[in-house]
């Protein structure tokens, strides 16, 4: 019997339906049984397929067994903190910081997964799992001011303060010139901010950690005064020990042992500090609006006239300087430079090629200050300080000799001082 064309379209959709559901079933029957295995495992105390801790695979194992092989695992992660600087080797223990891996966390995160959803969720987490595994990472937590604590304690073995070179003089005219020391200083915030992610993650460094301490240089290093190899510049003048020479003395030390770099200014005041009670000063003879009086600090003015001359005959550039209101006793007219609080400055400017050094020295009745630098700075001259004019009015040159022969003349200032005035009671 032929078949007509709509028969032949029946029976083909016909047979479509059956397979369609023939899959169906199939895949529901699939769907039902995976569903109901998801089920299963989910209420089993068993970690699913497919999870790891911290590499090591744990599925399908119970609770009991999985803790073991975790708390192995967490022994081999905690441990002591070494460090070493040099020779020497420091360690911080996990207890020292309070260090405390976070393993109930990570047993309830392995144990967790796939379960307490829906039979639909824990199906899809459960796949997810097989197919592309979970490993469960370690966590802890630790005492940052612990850990300050026993960095600092480490800083305190390691950190050493900068020493200055020193430029010594003594009195046979021998320079001896003594290295600075380069300091020490340990950034334990950088480190501990460095461990902050391997503590809290338990990934301790497994070695010795080298402790690379910050360079401090000292203000006077070992190049500052390299160069300097003699006196080139010297004055002394004159003093009766008592207040005003102890004031002279703490003035002295003040100025000795400083560096002046080349084109650097020099402040008298800026160094020496002010001239209080507080800073050691006594009340001894001064000046006070051109009369006699008694202050703090009487016979600073002294160490900045003896350094003034020290200074002309070194070649420096003075850019302040006063005098006083009438001739002092210690140096000659025109040649001193006084000096007040807040208010009258001596300064000058090292405009050599070289860096200065001064050294000034308070002993018995005399003080001297040298300056100490380069030789050749000065070109083999000689220089003097000259002077024009009456006491009460005297001007000053510097003069630069080679020889007999004037190489340079400048003038430096007219000063002209007032007759004494009687002391007010």
């Amino acid at each position: 019997m032929e078949t007509t064309e709509v028969e032949k379209f029946n029976l083909k959709n016909f047979l479509l339906k059956k397979v369609s559901m023939t899959l169906a079933a199939s895949i529901a029957a699939v769907g039902v049984g995976t569903l109901a295995f998801s089920n299963f495992v989910a209420d089993d105390d068993k970690v699913v397929p497919g999870v790891s801790f911290e590499g090591q695979a744990i599925n399908g194992l119970d609770r009991r067994s999985a803790e073991k092989i975790i708390a192995n695992v967490v022994a081999q992660k905690v441990h002591p903190l070494k460090f070493r600087y040099e020779d020497t080797e420091f360690e911080i223990t996990p207890e020292e910081i309070n260090l405390k891996p976070l393993v109930d966390k990570a047993e309830q995160e392995a144990f967790s997964y796939g379960r307490g959803g829906s039979l639909l969720d824990n199906f899809n987490n459960q796949l997810k799992c097989m197919l592309n595994g979970r490993d469960v990472k370690l966590s802890a937590e630790y005492d940052s001011a612990l850990l300050e604590e026993k960095l600092s304690e480490i800083a305190a073995q390691v950190n050493c303060d900068p020493v200055n070179a020193v430029v010594e003089f003594s009195s046979g005219g021998v320079i001896e010139k003594i290295p600075g020391v380069i300091g020490k200083k340990l950034n334990t915030e950088e480190i501990a901010e460095n461990l902050r992610e391997p503590l809290t993650t338990l990934n301790l460094p497994t070695g010795i950690i080298k402790l690379e301490p910050e360079d401090i240089m000292p203000f006077v290093t070992t190049e500052d005064i390299a160069a300097i190899d003699s006196v080139i510049g010297t004055y002394s003048t004159h003093y009766y020990p008592g207040d005003r020479g102890d004031n002279i003395w703490l003035a002295a030390n003040a100025i000795s042992h400083k560096l002046v770099k080349s084109s650097w200014t020099f402040s008298f005041n800026d160094t020496v500090g002010e001239r209080t009670w507080g800073n050691g000063y006594k009340v001894a003879g001064v000046i006070i609006n051109g009369r006699p009086a008694e202050d703090y600090g009487g016979g600073v003015c002294q160490v900045s006239s003896t350094l003034y001359n020290a200074v002309l005959l070194a070649g420096l550039t003075p850019t302040e300087r006063t005098p006083h209101f009438y001739q002092s006793t210690y140096v000659a007219p025109g040649r001193d430079a006084t000096v007040a609080d807040g208010y009258l400055d001596f300064k000058f400017r090292n405009d050599l090629p070289h860096n200065v050094y001064l050294i000034a020295e308070a002993y018995g009745s005399t003080l001297s200050v040298y300056v100490l630098g380069t030789k050749a700075d000065l070109g083999g001259a000689n220089i003097a300080i000259e002077r024009e004019g009456s006491d009460m009015s005297p001007s000053i040159y510097r003069v630069w000799y080679n020889g007999n022969e004037v190489i340079k003349s400048e003038f430096l200032h007219t000063d002209v001082y007032e007759t004494p005035k009687p002391r007010q009671d």
